[in-house]
């Protein structure tokens, strides 16, 4: 039954990938407008900047994490892939830089790396709590 949910995970995991690539990419006008400019005094193109990539590491470690390893290796493993993430977030900045409905803005990469490193906590302190179950 474990290997069911690895599929159900690696499945989530790339239409999540999908989902970001679609909120990077699109026009802005294809986009819902909202009337909200900001959350707790923060400017809420970033908190969603923030959201989308929160759960990058936690998708990212249950496709690829096994939790037959050790707990270093899997912490190493999940280093990995944040940074593939860091990549990620970086590259859709840039390639937004090139189009002529996007800006490449420091900060949103800036709002990217605060919500990898958010997950890549929460990812770590579950790998604990699976450990220390045991």
């Amino acid at each position: 039954m474990k290997g069911h949910w690895k599929k159900i995970y690696i499945a989530t995991f790339c239409i999540y990938l999908a989902a970001v690539a679609l909120l990077c990419f699109l026009k802005p006008s294809s986009l819902p407008e909202m009337d909200v400019k900001t959350f707790l005094g923060l400017p809420i193109d970033k908190v969603l900047h923030f959201l989308m990539f929160l759960p990058y590491p936690v998708l990212a470690g249950l496709s690829f994490i096994s939790h037959k390893q050790k707990l270093g290796w899997n912490i190493v493993v999940l280093m990995s892939l944040a940074a593939v993430g860091i990549g990620m977030a970086y590259g859709t900045e840039v390639i937004q830089s090139h189009t002529e409905y996007r800006s490449y803005e420091i900060e949103d990469f800036y709002a990217d790396l605060i919500g990898i490193g958010s997950g890549v906590i929460i990812a770590i302190t579950y790998l604990i709590y699976i450990k220390l179950k045991k």
